[in-house]
């Protein structure tokens, strides 16, 4: 069973942009695959959003760990020439939100 869903988004996100988001989780030793979207996607900003599966909390580790992921999913939009997420957001499995990645202030 994944530990991590990553929504797909058809407008922003294709299958090589998937495929490095899952690696980089993996770099984590976390076990991630895509799942259906849950909202439109659509609007003049998006929302990278992943959903924790465990029933237990984020790892401590973990948690500071995934800011240097989401920063490399940013160079990667950045360096494609692709419009970077607004935000990139972590719920549970619920729907509750457990963390939202801001963009670095530069």
């Amino acid at each position: 069973m994944a530990e991590i869903l990553v929504e797909e988004n058809f407008a922003h996100i294709d299958g090589g942009d998937m495929n490095l988001i899952l690696d980089l989780l993996d770099e984590l030793s976390l076990e991630a695959e895509p799942t259906a979207p849950r909202s439109s996607g659509r609007g003049r900003h998006w929302e990278l959003t992943m959903h924790w599966q465990p029933a237990t909390p984020v790892p401590a580790g973990l948690d500071a760990t995934l800011p240097g992921v989401i920063a490399r999913i940013r160079e990667h939009f950045e360096s494609a020439g692709k419009q970077l997420p607004s935000t990139v957001t972590l719920y549970d499995r619920d729907g509750r939100l457990l963390r939202t990645f801001e963009p670095d202030a530069r």
